[in-house]
């Protein structure tokens, strides 16, 4: 039977918060395995210092950053509000000068001066369901071998303090489990999975204990004194030996590919009428057929490019599997101006081998104009990870809102019934099988996005302007919430249009 290696960690705090942040800023739940990694590092450094942590414990830390990225099981959590507290901005050497000349520094000197405001906010977890306590378990299977020196780890992990940040206060264990008792554990599952996710996490892998030692001796040797008494400071490189892997928590349902690029011209964020959006989407998806058609996989039919990089229907009309094309008007701000910086690409789920190399082709690639764009110096694709925009639509979301109008699949007639239904075909053809509740209007719940009307009161034309082939069609903005609380990752995209960047939803409850 298969043995599980699990390390526990219990928060002490009897309203138990965790502050450690991911990229970009952002809240980092459930903690990661590269962090707890961290941990068990130092208090092993703590309590074997020099040649006895070399002897002792260095053999099994660096078995363990080998090992496969572990199954996390940790409570159900929610993040605070954010607030902003005044603290030390580190310009002690001030008061200092005046304390080494036996004076008093006065105003603005003062160490109550010296201050600077630093935003705070944190996971919160929710223990109603865990009795027990507040629990973290990172289970790592230990297949036919086990692990080479239990009692060694068993020491490093109980002499662990804490876990982010200082205030975030634990105490941790080792043992070993069977695999009956590792799935009987409370709390949420997280596995690792190898498609994409809107949870990645750093993981250790070979080369990361001695990449956190000599980052750990650069931090020692930053100031140096040099022959004449002038002292120098050194950099401290951040950590880089880590992967990031994907992690979903049980039931959640999969994540769609993506891939953004921003538009940059001359250095600079470009910008676009939102109105003629779809002139970026045909131009992005010109240079995919361009890349594609030069690099195409081998184990695609002579019309993949045709149908699954173009989007051209197969002989028949059936359903098949396509990229879309995203750009994306800037949101998130009540005074962003809603041009399009940023453009998306989606692939089906489990394409994201397909994205990754298509992406690599398209970065640094400047945009072709065609005779509607009229651009004398078109922008560049440039490829980038955690925008912050781009999460908007991508982060998991209980309600979401259209931010460009949705096309349904036919004429509603102006009958109420009939767009209902109308509606209903548009969300199950974009794959939206959860169950939710939805309300139509012309108008979107962003209040910069333009109308869903094709004409304006005067009878002119009004709106975004649309690919011929659906001009006929009726069109709506949604607002949609999933039933049962469940959180759905994006992009989201419905309607006929899905493809070319109509019907774009951006998730409103956060």
């Amino acid at each position: 039977m298969l043995n599980i290696l699990r390390v526990s960690v219990t928060f002490l705090d009897p309203a138990p918060s965790f502050h450690g942040r991911a990229d970009a800023d952002q809240p980092e739940w459930p903690p990661s395995p590269l962090r707890l990694f961290q941990a068990l590092v130092a208090a092993a450094a703590s309590r074997w210092q020099r040649e006895r942590f070399k002897e002792s414990a260095q053999p099994v830390l660096a078995w363990l950053q080998r090992q496969d990225a572990p199954t996390i099981v940790a409570p159900r959590h929610h993040v605070s509000v954010p607030f902003r507290i005044a603290v030390p901005n580190n310009d002690m050497d001030v008061p200092g000068s005046y304390w080494a000349k036996r004076q008093e520094p006065s105003k603005p000197h003062r160490p109550v001066d010296l201050k600077t405001m630093k935003t705070v906010g944190s996971s919160r977890m929710c223990l109603a369901d865990i009795p027990q306590g507040s629990h973290i378990h990172y289970l790592f299977p230990l297949g036919n071998g086990d692990c080479p020196d239990l009692e060694t780890l068993t020491v490093a992990a109980r002499s662990i303090t804490h876990l982010g940040w200082g205030v975030d206060m634990v105490a941790a264990d080792v043992s070993v489990l069977s695999e009956r008792e590792s799935v009987a554990l409370p709390g949420e599952y997280w596995r690792p999975v190898s498609d994409s996710s809107p949870v990645v996490l750093r993981t250790p892998i070979d080369g990361t204990l001695d990449a956190l030692i000599a980052t750990h001796q650069a931090f020692l040797s930053r100031i140096s004194v040099d022959s004449k008494g002038d002292e120098s400071y050194s950099p401290v490189p951040s950590l880089s030996v880590f992967r990031m892997v994907g992690y979903r928590r049980h039931g959640d349902p999969a994540q769609r590919p993506s891939e953004v690029f921003e538009l940059q011209r001359d250095g600079t964020l470009f910008s676009y009428p939102q109105d003629r959006l779809i002139h970026i989407a045909g131009m992005v998806r010109h240079l995919a057929i361009e890349a594609m058609g030069r690099s195409r996989p081998g184990d695609v039919d002579k019309d993949w490019v045709k149908t699954y990089v173009a989007g051209h229907a197969r002989a028949g009309g059936t359903e098949h599997r396509q990229l879309s094309y995203l750009p994306m008007p800037s949101i998130g701000h009540a005074q962003t101006d809603q041009s399009v910086r940023r453009v998306m690409i989606a692939a089906p789920l489990g394409d994201d081998q397909v994205l990754r190399d298509l992406a690599m082709l398209l970065g640094g690639q400047p945009l072709k104009p065609t005779p509607e764009t009229k651009l004398d110096h078109p922008p560049t694709l440039v490829r980038v990870q955690g925008d912050k925009v781009a999460r908007l639509y991508t982060q998991p979301a209980n309600a979401w809102a259209s931010v460009t109008p949705v096309i349904l699949p036919g004429h509603d007639d102006h009958k109420p019934d009939k767009a209902r239904k109308l509606i209903e075909k548009a969300l199950a053809q974009a794959g939206i099988d959860q169950q939710c509740e939805f309300e139509s209007s012309s108008l979107s719940h962003f209040p910069k996005s333009l109308s869903a009307h094709k004409y304006g009161r005067d009878k002119r034309p009004t709106g975004y302007i649309r690919p011929n082939h659906l001009l006929t069609q009726s069109a709506v903005h949604l607002k949609l919430r999933f039933k049962g609380g469940l959180e759905v990752p994006g992009p989201l995209v419905i309607g006929a249009g899905r493809h070319c960047g109509f019907g774009l939803m951006a998730g409103v409850d956060r």
